[in-house]
């Protein structure tokens, strides 16, 4: 029975890679960031609440830029909820055909200077199996006043590199103590996409009053330490406050209501959508839907169903 599990295990895990298994295959490697910045320090980010015990998202072209101390990449950026004061996340980057995303994180106190920050070479390099793809990983612990909001990005030479991960043949082989298969262990590159997953897990939870706000509206921490960067011609998104992820939780049901989210972060949700659907990109409009309908939108629906009328 374990031989049969194993063996699936391998073949399920082979056709997860398709045709990253063969030498043959060229892959373009495209790493260069043209896009403007959003912000020019980190107070105006536009940060994503942890809801949930789990978080898939892909960092592509409608992902923030900003200037890091190595160089402008896309990110992500996100925030404890109010409710919680310690949270685990273990964070995955999924190794693909197309590449991987090379994560760096950096973690942010309440006034949004870096307290700590994990390289890659902290994340573990896991295999696939039956039912995921291999990927970075890392556990991490934040705590809710120490070190609320989290940023991931890949910094340039990190882009620039590439991982060669263990054909799962070879894997099985190794695991039945057979011969060593004739195949060629795959090659992923490192690029400035890719997709991602958070895995929540609350450690400790807390209460708070209704009127309170984590976020300091004089923080203006610079991103980078180099010279400022020049303002972007678009518009800046204003950050969304921890607050904005607060919860009332019912003792008698423990159901969770999600409060109305602030008009900056409802614009920029709209502009988003509107921008997926103008490229007819529907599978992205519907994502950004559904994740501003989770952050407490509520118009976001309404503006994809306009959109979609003309």
């Amino acid at each position: 029975m374990k031989i049969i599990k194993t063996t699936l295990a391998a073949l399920l895990a082979a056709s997860l890679l398709g045709c990253t298994a063969s030498p043959s295959t060229e892959l373009t490697k495209d790493i260069a960031v043209a896009a403007p910045i959003c912000c020019n320090s980190f107070s105006e980010f536009s940060w994503v609440p942890m809801n949930g015990d789990k978080i898939d998202f892909i960092i592509d072209d409608y992902s923030q830029v900003s200037e890091f101390a190595e160089g402008k990449s896309y990110f992500a950026a996100f925030a404890i909820p109010r409710n919680i004061e310690r949270l685990q996340v273990d964070v995955k980057s999924w190794m693909k055909i197309a590449g991987v995303f090379a994560p760096k994180v950096i973690l942010l106190d309440p006034e949004f200077q870096i307290v700590k920050t994990i390289a890659l070479d902290d994340f573990d390099v896991m295999p696939a199996n039956l039912f995921s793809l291999s990927s970075y990983q890392h556990r991490i612990v934040m705590d809710q006043q120490t070190t609320p909001y989290m940023v991931i990005y890949s910094p340039l030479d990190y882009r620039e590199g590439e991982i060669t991960i263990p054909h799962p043949e070879r894997l099985r082989a190794e695991e039945l103590g057979l011969a060593r298969p004739m195949v060629t262990d795959p090659v992923i590159q490192h690029q400035k996409f890719g997709s991602l997953e958070l895995d929540l897990k609350p450690l400790n939870l807390r209460s708070y009053r209704a009127d309170e706000f984590v976020v300091s509206a004089s923080a203006t921490a610079p991103v980078s330490k180099k010279a400022p960067v020049k303002a972007p011609t678009t518009a800046v998104v204003a950050p969304v406050p921890v607050a904005a992820a607060a919860s009332t939780q019912q003792s008698s049901t423990n159901t969770v209501s999600t409060p109305a989210m602030l008009p900056e972060t409802e614009a920029f949700y709209n502009s988003q959508i509107k921008a997926a659907v103008e490229k007819n990109d529907m599978h992205k409009a519907l994502q950004l839907l559904e994740e501003a309908k989770r952050a407490g939108s509520r118009s976001a629906e309404t503006t994809f169903v306009e959109l979609i009328k003309k």
